[in-house]
């Protein structure tokens, strides 16, 4: 169980622009939440789209998102594989180029219809909303994924959805993957404890009850084959024996179909997290103090900013996507000397040997 979670939030640079030291494993949906509504509050014209992995997916997180007018762009989970293979070809009337591989894009309408679980003596009402979803083909293996966007009438383009999902992971540098070959990032100075407020654990009779379930449905599936293969036998009379094979599966169809139904409904109503402290020798749950964590992850985000900030000026004098960072480490690791007055910093280093790099430096 890790002691804290650090929620970090960057932009299509690449550049940290908010980060959050939560205890546990932390809530990435109410994070993507409260970061919608700070945008919303601080009247920033238009506001910025958050994209984000299949771990948000799905109806009832878009269902929020949606009324809290946050603009949002991610995979569609468990989305019909054999549905967009059928799509046709000549449908696909817009493409792009990421990375240098070539998509063809085809943009649809899905309408989701979620109603939250009633509470006592209240009345759910049931929220319909439509997405945008955007079907890619990359071009160069044929296969076929699918985003959905909800763009808040910004009134993005099939690009500028697609370029948006494609650019959070792939092989443009990734902030949450690189930033740890440089830095410490988990380096935490100091470790302060308390006692923390959340004493609840996931309570573990539900996956029990999930064994079961799974369980119970393998047994049914193993005796739906067997039940379609078996034939009933009659009496002179014309019923059926008692003994044969067909009324044996009959009868263990119906026990496993019921009992499949009770796991299910107990399941339904146990709580999904539970109260420990008054456990008989508990030990409690410790928080973490972050006052440290959070001054050093201040401190290293400027400093990984700074880095991004550089290789920016570098973008237009070195073309060479890939050496752009060794490049900038090899003009940090130059020998050299700095002298500063009242009117000037003079910075001077040794010339790099590769003439594209020494251009590159000398021209900045």
């Amino acid at each position: 169980m890790p002691g804290q979670t650090n929620m970090v939030t960057c932009d299509t640079k690449g550049r940290i622009v908010a980060f959050d030291i939560q205890e546990g494993h932390g809530d990435l949906r109410q994070r993507i939440l409260e970061l919608g509504r700070y945008a919303q509050s601080q009247s920033m014209g238009t506001l910025p789209i958050q994209v984000f992995d299949r771990e948000g997916a799905g109806a009832p997180f878009f269902s929020q998102l949606v009324p809290d007018k946050t603009p949002f762009i991610t995979w569609e989970k468990n989305a019909n594989q054999e549905q967009l293979i059928t799509l046709q070809e000549a449908d696909f009337t817009d493409s792009i180029t990421v990375n240098n591989t070539p998509y063809k894009l085809l943009e649809q309408t899905k309408t989701y219809t979620y109603k939250p679980e009633t509470v006592a003596n209240t009345q759910a009402t049931e929220h319909r909303f439509e997405l945008r979803r955007v079907v890619m083909q990359n071009m160069r293996t044929n296969h076929r994924i699918s985003v959905l966007c909800w763009d808040a009438a910004l009134k993005l383009s099939l690009q500028d959805i697609a370029l948006g999902m494609l650019s959070r992971w792939g092989k443009s540098e990734n902030t949450f993957k690189h930033i740890q070959v440089r830095h410490p990032y988990h380096y935490h100075p100091g470790f302060c404890v308390s006692e923390s407020k959340k004493q609840d654990i996931a309570n573990p009779q539900i996956k029990v009850l999930e064994r079961q379930i799974t369980s119970t449905q393998q047994k049914l599936a193993k005796l739906y084959k067997e039940y379609s293969k078996a034939k009933p036998s009659q009496k002179q009379d014309g019923s059926e024996r008692m003994n044969s094979l067909h009324k044996r599966l009959t009868d263990a169809i119906a026990t496993e179909e019921a009992n499949l139904k009770k796991q299910k409904d107990d399941k339904a109503k146990l709580p999904e997290r539970i109260d420990v402290s008054g456990l008989a020798d508990y030990k409690a749950f410790k928080t973490i103090d972050k006052e440290g964590k959070n001054l050093f992850d201040f401190v290293m985000t400027s400093v990984w900013n700074a880095r991004r900030l550089m290789l920016d000026l570098l973008e237009d004098l070195y073309a060479n996507d890939k050496d752009r960072v060794d490049l900038l480490y090899a003009i940090f690791n130059c020998q050299g000397w700095i002298r500063s007055d009242e009117n000037w910093v003079v910075v001077r280093m040794e010339p790099l040997q590769q003439p594209s790099r020494r251009y590159a430096v000398t021209s900045q």
